[in-house]
């Protein structure tokens, strides 16, 4: 049995896009800034995937100036496949959903893309996709954006060094500091403070997913009251259970 298929032309840059085909079926996402569908699949031009929940895939999209399109899928729990092209054929495929960018300038909760250059653990590209992927979360949810911040980064990094130095996952700095210590001591005058820590995970993707499935953590990057936020990675090879440390602060200054 063939699939069903349509194809149309995908945006490219932050113009509309010229559809070959109907679009009754689609929905609009994102505040206006994609079109989305459900049990459909847009089949090869894969750029890069992250794990996570349906519903962000439009934000990271259209936050993404290399994105034109993508499919959702149930692999490993759900995975976002990013896409880009200048056209691209739409099949059925049940229990997957799809879409793609009409414009990439939204509300003043969507943002635009923040490019973040910071000593964190982490490069260029995965230093990207975590801001991305907390503000779709965010955005997703009716909240405003973070900004990234070089004192709130410079904090994060220095907890997950010192995790990564002690092989321990905690909250707790050697010297008893807490989040809201480490973050004044960079001088970050904070109202409001807030962090998350993880061990073990490999990548962006998979520690995002971790912390959005875990009702605290998911609390604290949807915390309306933070403006804010910075974050890092350590490796420590040499640790016998696990070997990676992740921690994401986040702030409102005063």
């Amino acid at each position: 049995m063939q699939p069903s298929t349509k194809s149309f032309l995908l945006l490219s840059a932050l113009t509309a896009a010229i559809m070959h085909t109907s679009t009754a079926s689609y929905q609009t996402g994102s505040q206006g800034r994609v079109m989305w569908d459900n049990n459909c699949d847009f089949y090869g031009q894969d750029t890069y995937s992250v794990r996570a929940i349906p519903d962000v895939c439009g934000d990271i999209c259209a936050n993404d100036g290399g994105c034109t399109h993508w499919t959702w899928t149930n692999y490993n729990g759900g995975t976002c496949w990013f896409k880009n092209g200048s056209s691209a054929t739409k099949n059925t495929y049940y229990g997957a959903g799809c879409g793609y960018v009409i414009g990439r300038i939204g509300s003043s909760n969507s943002g635009q893309q923040q490019t973040v250059t910071v000593n964190n653990g982490l490069n260029a590209v995965e230093t990207q996709t975590m801001l991305n992927s907390i503000n779709a979360y965010r955005n997703q949810n009716g909240l405003a954006s973070l900004a990234a911040n070089a004192q709130l980064h410079a904090a994060a990094n220095g907890h997950s060094q010192e995790q990564a130095n002690r092989c321990t996952m905690t909250h707790d700095g050697s010297n008893g500091s807490k989040a809201w210590d480490r973050m004044a001591q960079q001088g970050y005058q904070w109202t409001n403070a807030a962090e998350n820590v993880a061990a073990g995970q490999t990548s962006v993707q998979s520690v995002m997913t971790s912390w959005w499935n875990s009702p605290g953590h998911r609390a604290n990057i949807l915390n309306a009251e933070v403006k804010d936020v910075g974050f890092a990675k350590a490796v420590n090879n040499g640790c016998g259970n696990y070997k990676t440390y992740w921690t994401q602060d986040f702030g409102k200054s005063k």
